[in-house]
């Protein structure tokens, strides 16, 4: 585990609550037996994330579903209110997570992807002067860290998104910290996703989208709430089942919007290209000079900065919109920040 505020104990799928559509939370799987809660402004009994808080929040007052009135205002301790969220509240958030942890969010990300370029560029230069066998070697290899290093990143930011939810905030320190011993299993979880996709692309195109998008939440599923690799392949997969579409088309329409800013960015790095080309390029054998490369790592450093962030933001929020729908985690989360802000004599925000 994490060490987090509880994302563990999963809850098994309820059933659809016919007054408004809503999933009903199961009855409880640990302590006591209690009835399953009849509408909104009764207590869950069910347990928090890591710890184990005496319900799942205060009743909620009169106007729920069923009565008249219009539904109780959902608390928003952190970068989202807790309830059921729409794809513009999804993307809303992520770009929130930017604004109030930036140190986090963008530092982090800034840091190791600077790291990783520095190791691309020096394998990049020393590919340059080999053969195309060791060429081909060092791409691979180069290829390979860059992949595994942006699946550890983004269980980084799951981390460090999944505290801003609960408006709690979180130091780089602090992220090392809790996703240290799960990035062996990152690694590996990487592995098998990317495995799996190719299988389904080999196979056919649609196979390895859709391969893809079942799997999308494993990371945010492996880092918060602990467990197996395949366990956390086993959770995405249930929790996307029956949104595909849904969980497709927020997944599409960020990747949209990020290349539209990734676009922007080009754009300015391929004028300095344009400007400087002779300087950056060898006119011969056509490989960047020391100048073109150490450009293409700043263009790279920015590009992975902006996108990676808000992707991986993205994953969380959906991960955590598809359990609030499913397992009635909004309760949870609220009586978890309810607690931290008791905790620290914070009022209710």
């Amino acid at each position: 585990m994490t060490g987090g505020a509880g994302w563990g104990n999963p809850q098994p799928p309820g059933g659809p609550n016919p007054a408004d559509g809503r999933q009903q939370p199961p009855p409880p799987g640990w302590g006591q037996p209690q009835p399953p809660p009849s509408d909104w402004n009764q207590p869950s009994p069910h347990p928090g994330w890591n710890q184990s808080p005496p319900g799942w929040g205060q009743p909620q007052p009169a106007g729920g579903p069923g009565r008249w009135g219009p539904p109780p205002r959902a608390e928003k301790p952190g970068i989202i209110p807790l309830r059921p969220l729409a794809a513009g509240e999804i993307l809303d958030g992520a770009f929130a997570a930017l604004r109030r942890s930036p140190a986090v969010m963008i530092g982090l990300t800034l840091g190791v992807t600077t790291a990783t370029q520095i190791i691309a560029v020096t394998l990049t230069a020393i590919g340059q002067n080999a053969s195309t066998g060791v060429a081909l070697s060092l791409g691979i290899v180069n290829a390979i860290i860059s992949f595994v290093v942006g699946i550890a990143l983004t269980g980084a930011l799951s981390v460090a998104v999944s505290e801003l939810t609960l408006g709690s905030s979180i130091q780089i320190g602090e992220v090392l910290r809790r996703i240290r011993p799960r990035l062996p299993g990152l690694a590996g979880l990487s592995i098998v996703v990317t495995l799996l996709t190719l299988i389904g692309i080999v196979g056919l195109v649609v196979g390895g989208v859709f391969v893809a998008v079942a799997l999308a939440l494993s990371t945010p599923a492996f880092v918060l709430e602990g467990g197996t690799i395949r366990t956390a392949m086993r959770r995405s997969w249930t929790l996307v089942r029956g949104a595909w579409w849904r969980t497709f088309g927020i997944l599409l329409l960020t990747g949209i919007v990020v290349a539209v800013l990734l676009f922007v960015l080009a754009f300015v790095f391929g004028l300095a290209f344009a400007a400087a080309s002779d300087s950056l390029t060898d006119p011969v054998s056509g490989d960047f000079t020391g100048p073109g490369l150490a450009l293409n790592a700043i263009m790279s450093i920015v590009i992975d900065t902006v996108a990676m962030p808000i992707m991986a933001s993205v994953i969380v929020l959906l991960y955590v919109d598809r359990r609030i729908r499913l397992e009635g985690l909004d309760m949870t989360l609220a009586q978890a920040a309810r607690e931290r802000r008791a905790a620290t004599g914070q009022g209710p925000q």
